[in-house]
């Protein structure tokens, strides 16, 4: 329930706190960027609890705020200049991982950590939305052996980028359709023809 009090004191001082933001506001609509927030703010609970890091982390509401915000920015802008009215599951997730990932609205609270890894926790967070969304409904089915380990070198590789490298929502959209794109030449085996 903590969730609803601070939402709705966000979305109260919205105007007052993110001045520039009026036009978003106006676009998207308060219950749109309301109903995202707790989207997020609920899956980021439940990875915080599944991470066992209900002691060490937390997630702070006005970065995710803030997140959200440079999130509808970027696709009123996107919609504006392509002169598009909605815009696909793809870019959305592009875009939504990469502000996630530059704004880190998960804070570590501990002084000491048990383990140094958890210090990529908002990179953890984004992967796990990534994989989710990548694999779909078959995200609980198991992956055939001799592919396993493919896709493992995939999410470190991914994991990785996502710690070190530069990302731009352009480069997650293109990660993103690539992987859609070899789901679907994946299942068929294609032989190449010898050359004469």
């Amino acid at each position: 329930m903590q969730c609803f009090y601070v939402v709705r004191w966000i979305m109260n001082n919205i105007e007052n706190t993110y001045a520039n933001y009026e036009e978003i506001v106006s676009e998207f609509k308060r219950e749109v960027i309301q109903s995202r927030f707790e989207q997020i703010y609920e899956e980021m609970k439940a990875f915080i609890k599944r991470m066992r890091m209900e002691d060490e982390a937390k997630i702070n509401a006005e970065i995710l705020m803030q997140s959200l915000l440079d999130y509808f920015s970027d696709v009123y802008r996107l919609k504006k200049y392509q002169k598009i009215s909605h815009t696909n599951g793809i870019k959305i997730k592009a875009y939504e991982t990469f502000w996630l990932v530059q704004r880190k609205p998960i804070q570590l609270t501990a002084d000491e950590l048990n383990d140094d890894r958890n210090i990529y926790i908002n990179e953890k967070f984004a992967l796990s939305r990534l994989v989710s969304y990548l694999l779909g409904d078959r995200v609980n089915m198991p992956i055939v052996e001799e592919k396993q380990k493919a896709f493992q070198n995939f999410l470190d590789t991914l994991y990785y980028y996502l710690k070190f490298r530069r990302c731009d929502p352009q480069s997650i959209e293109l990660m993103i359709l690539a992987f859609k794109a070899g789901q679907l030449l994946g299942d068929e085996k294609t032989e190449e023809k010898p050359r004469e």
